[in-house]
């Protein structure tokens, strides 16, 4: 009877699995709107009498409205889980007009924000004769830093990668109006590399991580390297997995190299696995995995006896979630669905009204379940989990193979 309980478990997670792959995949294949642009320029500039593309890979247009004209351009960055493609208008005198988003996936609540803070409206006037650098975005390529210009404008605070990839997007449009109709050349800062603190700060806790999965006698201070990581990478760096990083790595939307912070944090936690066969970020990294552990073990709170079998049903509680989220997303063209996690509301202070209720349950049951969010409801857990099993059994099954091939090979030999 066991069996056919783990067999329907397998199975269970089986078709979880294909299916929300299925959906992944049909969304990237098929479910891609396609986005009338002359018709955006309709919407954006009242009395147009002529629409021309012009020649080539890039996504532009010469535009007449009302007797004068306009030069739209549309091209795109990565953001906090998606591409965001924003279109910038330009007019004749070389100044920006409208900065218009065509397409994004992000978290609603993080985007939302750029349009009440009219973060859009900032780019206009703006000059395409030089970079339009993004203000309060330390660490970030185009940061405006100490440049005396007046060609900038300024993040809006907690929505800083969504605010960079949009400045990104229009800087990119921008530079290619400028060198095509206003015969001026520049340098582009949001391609330069940038190597900040904050990324050293992250790599110095990997590199700990690192040095513990070879050095028995760290396990020790692994409370404290989990305390460390709460505070540099819950408050200082705010930069954690969640599974809408995930996502944008399956789905190819990955940021450039400009973007240090990003490749530490995903190649990071899947090199562990991959290399190491074990899941160190959860186990070493997690900031909010940390947050759970330690008051659980300050507490001293008797631990709550759960039967082997409620644990086995509840750790279906994640895989079960997260193809909610999935399918959910799907249907309704928004992944933003993924972002049901409590990170952002305890590291960043902003969270859609769920998590602000679910969160403190966590923290309390925490007290006397360790990890109670990791165990049975984190998404990034479980796929990193998944992943590493994964990992191990193909090994596994490599050195069996290896193996047999041998040994028939001194058997034929003999």
């Amino acid at each position: 009877m066991a069996k056919k309980k783990r067999d329907l478990e397998f199975y269970y997670l089986i078709i979880l699995f294909l299916s929300g792959m299925g959906a992944i995949f049909y969304s990237i294949i098929w479910g891609d709107k396609t986005i009338d642009y002359e018709a955006v320029l309709q919407q954006n500039l009242p009395g147009v009498t002529a629409i021309e593309k012009t020649i080539g890979t890039q996504r532009a247009y010469k535009v007449e409205a009302a007797g004068e004209k306009y030069y739209a351009v549309c091209d795109s960055a990565v953001g906090y889980q998606s591409r965001i493609e924003v279109m910038t208008i330009v007019g004749s005198a070389g100044s920006v007009v409208k900065a218009v988003v065509t397409k994004h996936g992000e978290t609603p609540i993080f985007f939302e924000r750029l349009y009440t803070q009219k973060l859009f409206e900032r780019f206009e006037g703006l000059s395409v004769r030089e970079p339009i650098y993004l203000g309060g975005a330390s660490g970030y390529s185009g940061d405006l830093d100490n440049r005396e210009t007046d060609n900038y404008i300024d993040a809006i605070t907690g929505s800083t990668l969504s605010s960079h990839a949009v400045a990104e997007s229009v800087n990119k449009s921008t530079a290619y109006v400028a060198s095509q109709f206003f015969n001026t050349h520049w340098d582009n800062p949001y391609d330069r590399f940038q190597f900040t603190v904050k990324d050293l700060a992250m790599m110095m806790i990997y590199l700990i991580a690192l040095a513990a999965a070879y050095l028995k006698k760290l396990v020790r201070f692994r409370l404290w390297l989990l305390l460390a990581s709460f505070a540099v990478m819950g408050f200082y760096v705010k930069r954690f997995i969640a599974v809408s990083n995930l996502f944008s790595l399956i789905t190819l939307q990955i940021p450039r190299l400009t973007d240090l912070g990003w490749y530490v944090l995903i190649i990071g936690a899947l090199g562990f696995i991959v290399l190491l066969g074990k899941n160190m970020y959860c186990a070493w990294i997690c900031p909010f995995g940390a947050v759970q552990e330690a008051l659980n073990k300050v507490s001293g709170f008797k631990s709550w006896g759960i039967s082997p079998q409620t644990i086995k049903r509840m750790k279906l509680v994640a895989p079960t979630l997260l193809w909610l989220a999935v399918m959910l997303g799907t249907f309704l063209g928004d992944y933003g669905t993924l972002d049901y996690q409590p990170f952002s509301a305890l590291f960043l202070f902003k969270a859609v009204w769920v998590m602000w209720l679910m969160l403190p349950v966590f923290i309390f049951i925490s007290l006397f379940i360790s990890r109670f969010y990791c165990q049975f409801f984190c998404p990034v857990g479980f796929l990193l989990t998944l992943l590493n099993r994964w990992r191990n059994k193909g090994v596994r099954a490599c050195q069996q193979i290896r193996v047999q091939m041998g040994n028939h090979w001194k058997s034929s030999k003999g």
